[in-house]
């Protein structure tokens, strides 16, 4: 398949209910990069760039000025191309890997068309036919979390809830008052977002007893976070500290932390974090595969790979359009009863773009 034409459209999508606050960074909009990259038959393979939270406009800017350069080398090429495109710029920063992630998906997405099968099944198949849809909250006050916790519902298995913003004791009460409202089978992801440090992390894990919180991110480095674990003997779940697979690889074989969570958008693709799903699979480590908030095609990219994780292995994945505004519904998402979600069905990513529902691009990039 020769490369005939990739359109682009830039994307930006706030947040519903008001900015969404971490330890790190405050987001109020969520920009992304939406290509469509057709080919000489007449297939068509899209992908979704997804930015770090934490880049600062000047640096997106950058990267957008970038594009005409390697967009434009594939233009005429294999689709093969924009596999090992992507792989020679896994080593240009991380701030280039939701480029690569999006690249990537684009290619994976032509790929599964060409052989009639799911971008699951190009990824080494499917385990299961969805996965529990996590909910987070990011909210400054107790009556606020218990708002979303009602929005959320006892079905839910799994609630994620933001911490790190406020002091210590207010972490406390509201991890205390989250636990006061959940259910006995469901979990609580407390996520500081790497917002403590070793000893103020201790210090408020040692106020519970609960074998329904997983401790997310407690720290910013992978070694603070393993101390954590160690000093604590609580379940500690590692994210965004894993800044590589080598360094993801080293988690599962040094056994300290409880859990991982893979987001493709942050490893540099979905090849390296399908390559770390498996490694987590072959060794019985617990996973939750998700990413930053995105719009359709990122989150069907992401859930095509979090289906081909073992289900008991698998925490959960999630709906990463949830706290969007969307312009477009692309159908990213399959739900299931049950708070349970999956990829769209059919060849490739199983989604498509209608003709002109995205308007004019922001460019255009052909054979001459």
């Amino acid at each position: 398949m020769i490369i005939k034409k990739i359109e682009v459209w830039g994307i930006q999508m706030p947040f519903r209910d008001g900015p969404y606050a971490m330890s790190h960074v405050t987001q109020e909009v969520v920009y992304g990069r939406i290509l469509q990259v057709h080919t000489a038959d007449g297939q068509t393979g899209l992908g979704e760039v997804v930015f770090p939270p934490s880049l600062s406009v000047d640096e997106r800017q950058r990267l957008i000025a970038d594009e005409p350069f390697y967009l434009s080398s594939l233009v005429g090429k294999e689709v093969d191309g924009l596999i090992q495109l992507a792989e020679e710029l896994c080593g240009s920063g991380r701030s280039w890997s939701g480029i690569v992630f999006g690249l990537q998906t684009a290619g994976y997405d032509l790929l599964g068309k060409a052989r009639g099968l799911p971008v699951s099944n190009v990824l080494g198949g499917k385990l299961g036919n969805g996965v529990d849809d996590y909910f987070s909250i990011s909210e400054c006050s107790v009556e606020r979390i218990s708002e979303r916790l009602e929005i959320a519902g006892q079905d839910r298995k799994v609630i994620q809830l933001k911490l790190g913003i406020g002091s210590p004791e207010k972490d406390v009460q509201q991890v205390g008052a989250v636990l006061r409202k959940l259910t006995e089978r469901q979990i609580l992801l407390a996520d500081a977002n790497g917002g403590w440090s070793v000893d103020t992390a201790c210090e408020i894990i040692s106020r519970f007893d609960d074998p329904r919180v997983v401790w997310e991110e407690a720290c910013s480095t992978y070694d603070e976070n393993t101390e954590v674990a160690c000093r604590t003997g609580k379940p500690v779940m590692v994210d965004q500290c894993v800044k590589e697979a080598s360094l993801a690889r080293k988690a599962v074989d040094d056994r300290l932390v409880s859990s991982i969570c893979i987001k493709p958008a942050f490893l540099g693709g979905l090849t390296v974090a399908r390559d770390v799903r498996d490694y987590c699979a072959n060794s019985g480590m617990k996973m939750r595969i998700d990413g930053p908030w995105c719009g359709d095609i990122a989150t069907a990219a992401i859930l095509h790979l979090a289906v081909g994780a073992p289900p008991d292995l698998l925490i959960a994945g999630c709906d990463l359009r949830e706290p969007l505004v969307r312009e477009r519904d692309l159908k990213g998402v399959i739900r299931f009863d049950g708070c349970r979600i999956g990829p769209p069905s059919g060849p490739g990513l199983g989604i498509t773009l209608p003709d002109n529902v995205m308007g004019d691009p922001d460019a255009i990039y052909s054979i001459r």
